[in-house]
C-alpha cells in the first residue's frame, strides 16, 4: 500500500502539468481565434464583452472540470454562490492558490478583473484579457495606479463588478499579505459596496509553499464563498480603515492564524 500513495501523487503531478499545458494552449486559441471571431458578430461594447466573457467562463469551467475529473482538486464553480448585488460593486478575494482567479471568473457574471501587468501585456493571454475588458494592473507606479482607478471607475459606471485580489500575489499559508488600498479606494470613489469572498484550499496546493510539482497525499478541496459586504459610508470614505476592517474579517475566518498577526493589519501598503 505504501507504494500506491506515491504513485498516485506522481500521477497527479503529471496530470497537473498536462492540465495547465492545455489551459495555456486553450488560452492561446481563445485569444487569437475564438474571441476575435466572436467579436465579428457586432453589438455594442457591453454586448461584445458579455459574449467574450461567457465563452471564457465556459472554458474556465471546463478547466476546473478537468481538475476534478483528474482527482487534482475537489471543486465545481457551478455550485459557487458569490452573493453579488445586482448593480456594480468591488469584489475582493484572498488568493491562496493559482486557481482562485479562474474559480471566481467561472462562477461570476460579467465582471472586470484587475490583472497583473505582465499577463495583460503577454502574447498568450493578453488579447483574451482585452476582449473581456479586464483592467491592466500595471507596474505599481503612481501613474499606473491612477490609470487603474480610472479604468475601474469606467467599468463600475458601465454597471460591471470589478474583481481585485488586493494582496497582489498569492497568500501565505493560513494568512494574508497586507492589503493594498486600491480596491477600497475604487469603492469609496464610486460609492459602491465591497463584496468580500473567501477562497480556501485544504490541503494547500498550487500555493507559494505548495508548488504544482508537490502533490499532497489527499485530493485538495477548493472553495470560494461569500464572506461579507462592506459599505464605504460606514467608514466615512476612509479606504484605509475599510481595508483594515476587511483584513480583520478575513483573519477571523482563516484557521491557524495566531492572534498577534492581527496587530499589524492597520499598516497597509499604498494602492
Amino acid at each position: 500500500m505504501s507504494l500506491l500513495v506515491p504513485a498516485g501523487q506522481v500521477l497527479r503531478v503529471v496530470l497537473t502539468a498536462w492540465t495547465f499545458a492545455t489551459f495555456y494552449l486553450g488560452g492561446l486559441m481563445l485569444s487569437w481565434v475564438v474571441l476575435p471571431l466572436a467579436g465579428l458578430r457586432g453589438g455594442d461594447r457591453l454586448a461584445r464583452v458579455a459574449r467574450a466573457q461567457a465563452i471564457v467562463r465556459g472554458a474556465f469551467r471546463l478547466f476546473h472540470d478537468g481538475m476534478r475529473w483528474g482527482f487534482l482538486l475537489k471543486a465545481d464553480p457551478r455550485s459557487t454562490r458569490l452573493g453579488l448585488p445586482a448593480g456594480p460593486c468591488v469584489v475582493v478575494c484572498n488568493h491562496p492558490t493559482l486557481v482562485d482567479v479562474t474559480a471566481v471568473l467561472a462562477a461570476a457574471p460579467t465582471v472586470a478583473c484587475v490583472v497583473k501587468g505582465p499577463l495583460f501585456r503577454g502574447l498568450l493571454l493578453g488579447n483574451l484579457l482585452r476582449h473581456c475588458w479586464h483592467v491592466d494592473g500595471g507596474s505599481g507606479t503612481s501613474a499606473d495606479n491612477a490609470r487603474v482607478l480610472a479604468e475601474a471607475a469606467e467599468r463600475l459606471a458601465a454597471g460591471l463588478p470589478v474583481l481585485v485580489f488586493p494582496e497582489g500575489t498569492r497568500s501565505p499559508e493560513n494568512g494574508l499579505h497586507p492589503f493594498k488600498r486600491g480596491a477600497f479606494e475604487m469603492a469609496v470613489r464610486a460609492r459602491v459596496p465591497v463584496v468580500l469572498l473567501l477562497a480556501r484550499c485544504q490541503p494547500p496546493v498550487l500555493a507559494k509553499t505548495a508548488p504544482w510539482y508537490r502533490a499532497p497525499r489527499t485530493v485538495p478541496f477548493h472553495a470560494v464563498e461569500h464572506l461579507n459586504v462592506l459599505h464605504s459610508a460606514e467608514f466615512s470614505g476612509d479606504s484605509k480603515a475599510m481595508a483594515a476592517a476587511a483584513a480583520r474579517l478575513y483573519y477571523a475566518r482563516i484557521e491557524g492564524v495566531p492572534a498577534p498577526a492581527m496587530a499589524g493589519l492597520a499598516t497597509l501598503q499604498p494602492a
